[in-house]
């Protein structure tokens, strides 16, 4: 499965060089993932109620082109399950059909309360590890 999203580039998100501050990719990036998670039927917040977190583990960002204040960016991301632990969210973005950058973002699961690794609920290991072998 590929999730589409996108948004535009905010002012309060550019350098002085007047493009995307290289720090806001994250930021962005964070918001696909959960909006990821959103499409599949999973909200992030009542996964943390439930007593689990997904902190970064790796993130690489690959900078490919600069892009401007007002752009609108189109994320194109795929999930891979590395293990019943951990995962990774690929994404291509994109500004008017030029790729501006490729990122990576593994997550590892972890219980909320002792901050130690933990297997990820089975409905939702079962909803990516299908969203990861969908072809579209």
């Amino acid at each position: 499965m590929v999730h589409k999203y996108e948004m535009r580039v905010r002012y309060s998100d550019t350098d002085q060089m007047q493009r995307l501050h290289h720090a806001a990719y994250v930021e962005y990036l964070e918001v696909v993932r959960i909006e990821f998670l959103r499409a599949l039927g999973f909200s992030y917040s009542r996964l943390e109620q439930s007593g689990y977190l997904l902190p970064v583990s790796t993130l690489q960002v690959k900078y490919h082109r600069g892009v401007e204040y007002d752009e609108v960016l189109s994320f194109d991301t795929r999930v891979q399950v590395n293990s019943k632990i951990r995962l990774t969210f690929a994404s291509e973005i994109r500004a008017a059909d030029a790729l501006v950058a490729t990122a990576t973002v593994e997550l590892a699961c972890i219980d909320s309360v002792r901050h130690r690794p933990c297997r990820l609920p089975k409905d939702l290991l079962h909803a990516l590890q299908k969203a990861s072998t969908e072809v579209e």
